[in-house]
């Protein structure tokens, strides 16, 4: 066995979860059709009428309205065991991390083709773990509403009362909108258990964690994987990315910073005003090269080589330095040929993957 091919790291099962596409073989045939998945805010997300503007100048709203969402989609906790009150209280993003680790495997062959559950990791990219944390800390924060409204003039000049009836019901509606704190809230929301549910749930004994590189914490995740399978730390990592932030405030936020498009989705097109956000999740099974040959696997595809790099000091913190991107390729292309020191580059923002 040579070292090239001990370092190589193939794709053995993929999975999906992505707008108009509930699977990964939904998503291929969309490519080949030439699908078009951008739509407007669907009103169970958020309202149009409430926050937005086409103007960017104004307060608050968001100039852009359109972006990729995952629509129709239902947890199947029978299938994976899990007591209804604590899906219930899982973020949709950990229930798509889970649903598209499981496509994986399956897509593999598992069970019926061997898996190493204790030598099998999950590394997955996200930030901030999904919208669900939005919800619960409206409910939490419900006192600071009511000492605002309680130094309004036109407020205090009614009788106690009636104060006291306002915010009474004023709390019920609200209590009846969002969902209660329990138990199973925290463990729901946080960002980390994203992975951690994975393995929980599909009963993996190897590492799990997150990657948070902004735009490229997929790419991060699967540069990690990369590293543990080339040092022999796992035998197979279920590794990608998973993202359900498409809130309004991230709308407001990214379109205060001129980031978003108005119009569509043009990439290195003429016209070009901005992107397009999309939520999804997606995963590959890695395996190394010379395993997966062993083995008599399906390969999808190969990756010889990962590089890493930061923009460092440039025009400003969003703004992309293609000094960057040229040392991301160049190390990638180094690491296909030679074998790395063992360090790693702080502060990752971008990946570049080589493979055939």
């Amino acid at each position: 066995m040579n070292e090239s091919s001990d370092r190589a790291i193939a794709i053995v099962g993929v999975g999906a979860m992505l707008p108009d596409a509930p699977n990964a073989p939904a998503f291929w045939n969309n490519i080949i059709n030439k699908r078009y998945s951008i739509i407007e805010t669907p009103p169970n997300r958020w309202s149009i009428a409430d926050y937005y503007d086409p103007d960017p100048a104004t307060p608050d709203k968001a100039y852009s309205k359109i972006g990729g969402w995952v629509r129709g989609f239902q947890f199947d906790w029978k299938k994976y065991r899990i007591p209804p009150k604590v899906s219930a209280a899982m973020d949709e993003s950990q229930q798509w991390a889970v649903t598209i680790a499981d496509e994986a495997l399956t897509d593999y062959g598992y069970p019926n083709r061997p898996l190493n559950t204790e030598r099998t990791g999950v590394i997955l990219g996200t930030a901030m773990g999904g919208e669900l944390h939005y919800e619960t800390q409206m409910r939490v924060v419900f006192p600071e509403y009511v000492h605002a409204l309680e130094a309004t003039p036109g407020f205090t000049g009614l009788p106690a009362s009636q104060r006291e009836a306002i915010i009474a019901d004023w709390h019920a509606r609200i209590n009846a909108q969002l969902p209660p704190i329990t138990e199973d809230t925290m463990p729901g929301e946080l960002p980390n258990i994203v992975a951690g549910r994975v393995a929980n749930v599909l009963n993996l004994r190897g590492p799990n964690f997150i990657t948070d590189a902004a735009c490229a914490s997929s790419f991060a995740a699967i540069n990690s994987a990369f590293e543990m399978l080339t040092e022999h730390h796992v035998d197979m990592v279920i590794a990608g990315g998973v993202d359900r932030n498409m809130g309004a405030a991230i709308f407001v936020k990214f379109c205060k910073i001129g980031a978003l498009s108005a119009t569509g989705s043009r990439p290195f097109g003429e016209g070009a005003d901005g992107f397009v956000m999309g939520e999804g999740a997606a995963s590959f099974l890695l395996k190394r090269l010379s395993d997966a040959e062993r083995d008599g696997d399906k390969i999808y595809a190969v990756i010889r080589g990962v590089g890493g790099s930061s923009d460092g000091k440039g025009k400003g913190i969003t703004a992309p330095n293609p000094i960057g991107q040229v040392l991301s390729a160049q190390r990638a292309w180094g690491k296909r040929r030679h074998r790395p020191c063992h360090r790693h580059d702080g502060g990752s923002a971008r990946h570049e993957h080589q493979g055939r």
